[in-house]
């Protein structure tokens, strides 16, 4: 029995399952002279740690351009966000079954009755800690009271300095530790587009400069002419 569309349309998905995020001016960056296929490329390949010089490269256009679309276009940088968010509950999956996989050989090993692996395991446990410890040492560490709480902190004390981590839940926010100057940011923003060095992948073939991890594919060996043997 096929499910009926009106069941689904007040469920909340969470944002690794919704569909990309649709930009409120119609375009990632309005007015660019770039394909919006080249900036959801752009967005992706931010999201996965690329340095903006390695994405204006691959873009065909100046880093100046890139910079310009992260801090003029709040849409460029939620499509980043989304991306991110997807690509960390992918990787939230792997590791969960990577951790089943490192369980089943550990298993396998202890069964085994592998020395070395035993042996790693209950320090990791902490199986051996209190028997490589002094008796007078052990008898420390088990004190008859709890230690006493630390105490409250005081007005004039001076307050906690907590950096925010990069992974915010902010859809859009500037994703710096430290805040960029407003002035930079406007000069940058009032810059016109402009394009990258010519013959760069993968809108065109580089003949001067090789980029090994921006390889445009494989480059045919056939000569000019037909091969003819020296006589």
């Amino acid at each position: 029995m096929p499910i009926d569309t009106r069941t689904l349309a007040n469920d909340h998905f969470p944002c690794w399952a919704k569909e990309p995020p649709v930009p409120s001016e119609g375009a990632l960056v309005p007015g660019s002279q770039f394909h919006e296929e080249q900036w959801i490329m752009a967005a992706g390949m931010l999201s996965r740690g690329s340095s903006f010089l390695h994405v204006s490269r691959a873009m065909g256009c100046s880093r100046t351009t890139l910079w310009r679309a992260y801090y003029g276009s709040k849409d460029f940088r939620h499509r980043v966000w989304w991306e991110r968010q997807a690509l960390n509950r992918e990787a939230e999956l792997r590791l969960s079954s990577l951790r089943i996989l490192v369980a089943e050989q550990i298993e396998r090993l202890v069964a085994a009755g592998d020395p070395s692996t035993v042996r790693w395991l209950a320090e990791r446990l902490g199986l051996f800690a209190a028997l490589d410890l002094p008796a007078t040492t052990r008898q420390a560490a088990q004190p008859d009271h709890p230690p006493a709480p630390k105490p409250a902190p005081r007005p004039d004390d001076p307050p906690a300095v907590t950096v925010p981590e990069l992974d915010d839940d902010i859809p859009g926010a500037l994703r710096e530790r430290t805040p960029p100057d407003p002035r930079a940011v406007a000069a940058i923003v009032a810059s016109p587009e402009g394009e990258g060095p010519k013959g760069v992948f993968p809108w065109t073939l580089n003949q001067h400069e090789p980029y090994p991890n921006l390889n445009p594919g494989p480059v045919s060996r056939r000569a000019a002419g037909p091969f003819t043997r020296p006589r």
